[in-house]
């Protein structure tokens, strides 16, 4: 882990006051970069800050646990962290990075629907099967079970997620849809009832963030009574079979959001390959909402039918504002 890959990493921290200076803590000190260097799972700083808030949730220290926002209602300042924060990591620095090379960065944040939704109804279908790509728990698979507000612009049944975003560019262009199945792809696939998994997703939001714990709650309760269909594997490996194993003919909406950027160049446009393939047996429909640079504050949209994707528009990583362009298409 070098110095300078964990201080670019430390400027998308500005929302979070207590991750922006553990990160300072953890650069000024040797030996907690020890830990972290000993991470392999990507990115390293998400499941190191991860792996401790899981721990702290946990009780393991009441003391350090007094910092975080999530834990108790009236955190310490966060300037008197230092040693206690130093001497938590370093005493239980084996289980940390045991649980950081065990688990992955799964933030399962259903704000990305705002993104979703937009795209998806670009596409030619009003019936789909719908099949995601890193798909964590699942709970992007249930967009058309939340509430949606684009500046006042209403989609939805009565949820009680409810979903808001600022609108930058076009309005989006709203319909119904009628999903059938719902497949969910992911390396390590988190179950939706296990109250272990769980906690990890709760322990992947940064402290202060409530709304998106609340959120990440409400959007599980809504899911937990759902039919999916989850496939563990890698997406390289499972994506075809599971676009075969659709009923025959029937069109397919593929959808990923912050996954492919785990991916190198080479192995996205396989992604791209595989379903180029399956597109001999049946209609697919693609969008994909990724960072393009991991130094941009925003993530593009984009969409395809089987020419190639196309640019849509842009909107913040967690779903805070949209910005579309129809005249693409």
């Amino acid at each position: 882990m070098s110095e300078a890959y964990l201080r670019a990493w430390s400027r998308h921290t500005h929302r979070s006051p207590l991750y922006q200076h553990l990160i300072e803590v953890t650069l000024d000190s040797p030996a907690l970069m020890g830990v972290i260097g000993r991470i392999s799972k990507r990115p390293p700083p998400n499941v190191y800050l991860a792996a401790i808030h899981y721990l702290l949730m946990d009780g393991r220290s009441q003391g350090l646990a007094r910092y975080y926002r999530s834990l108790v209602s009236d955190p310490l300042p966060v300037s008197e962290i230092d040693e206690a924060f130093t001497h938590f990591v370093l005493e239980n620095q084996d289980d940390i990075v045991e649980l950081a090379n065990r688990r992955y960065t799964q933030t399962n944040e259903c704000r990305r629907c705002v993104a979703l939704l937009p795209g998806v109804m670009t596409s030619p279908f009003e019936g789909f099967h719908l099949v995601e790509i890193g798909t964590s728990a699942g709970i992007n698979l249930a967009l058309d079970r939340f509430n949606y507000d684009f500046d006042g612009k209403a989609w939805g049944p009565d949820s009680p997620v409810h979903l808001s975003a600022e609108v930058r560019g076009d309005a989006p262009r709203l319909r119904p849809i009628e999903i059938g199945r719902r497949v969910g792809i992911d390396i390590h696939l988190i179950d939706r009832t296990d109250s272990s998994d769980r906690q990890w997703l709760d322990a992947l939001i940064w402290p202060e963030h409530e709304e998106r714990r609340d959120r990440l709650r409400r959007a599980l309760d809504v899911t937990s009574e759902m039919e999916f269909e989850l496939v563990e594997g890698s997406v390289l490996d499972v994506l075809g079979a599971a676009l075969d194993d659709l009923p025959p003919g029937e069109p397919a909406v593929v959808v990923n959001s912050f996954v492919l950027i785990q991916l190198d160049q080479e192995q996205r446009q396989q992604v791209e390959d595989i379903v180029q393939e399956a597109r001999q047996k049946r209609p697919i429909y693609r969008i994909s909402f990724e960072f393009i640079d991991k130094n941009d504050d925003w993530a593009r949209i984009e969409v395809g039918s089987g020419r190639g994707l196309v640019d849509l528009g842009r909107a913040h990583p967690h779903g805070e504002w949209i910005d579309l362009d129809y005249s693409v298409l």
